[in-house]
């Protein structure tokens, strides 16, 4: 009787601190890419969930590029952006006869590995683990929870065409849905090569 009463007691001195916790979770000022759209694309080397490097600038006059940033492998928002870009890829509205399509995350190789195989995922997920790729493109999102602050990128769906000149830039909740990347890939490719 007294085990129930101490673990009834416990239990609502954490459901009365929950609601202040809550309000003790800031986030810091919203990030937004320091990117925009007309500047040249930042060069970086990533590791594949297959552990194979990717240079942005190896695609320079050969390839456009669209980079799918997402937050978290596994969430839920993250899940529905990479399916729909699989499903871009899959329609043909991504011709990746000339775009290159990566997911790029701050998740190890090997939970983009698993995140990839689960969810039927077809295209390269980069690992930003340094976090050197977000923070070139002003993309590191802070959250300070209880004085410690936590970082993760931005969720953006980024386009790069063949010069490095990006394209097109969809940040937050704009980019769980690829549908302007996806019509502007087709844009690209429909575009005469430039010398």
């Amino acid at each position: 009787m007294m085990k129930r009463a101490l673990v009834a007691g416990s239990l609502l001195m954490v459901a009365a601190a929950v609601p202040r916790l809550a309000h003790q979770v800031h986030k810091a000022e919203v990030a937004h890419m320091s990117l925009k759209v007309g500047d040249m694309a930042p060069d970086f080397i990533l590791l594949t969930n297959d552990w194979k490097t990717v240079r942005l600038s190896d695609y320079r006059d050969k390839k456009n590029v669209f980079l799918a940033v997402y937050v978290l492998a596994f969430s839920e928002g993250c899940t529905a952006q990479m399916r729909a870009v699989q499903a871009g890829i899959d329609s043909g509205r991504i011709p990746t006869a000339d775009t290159a399509v990566f997911g790029v995350s701050m998740d190890s190789p090997a939970a983009n590995a698993a995140f990839a195989e689960q969810n039927g995922l077809h295209f390269p997920l980069l690992s930003d683990m340094n976090h050197k790729m977000v923070t070139s493109y002003g993309i590191l999102k802070t959250y300070s929870i209880e004085n410690e602050d936590y970082r993760w990128a931005l969720r953006a769906n980024i386009v790069i065409d063949k010069r490095g000149i990006i394209r097109l830039i969809d940040e937050g909740d704009n980019a769980v849905d690829p549908n302007t990347a996806l019509t502007l890939c087709t844009t690209l490719h429909k575009q005469p090569p430039t010398n």
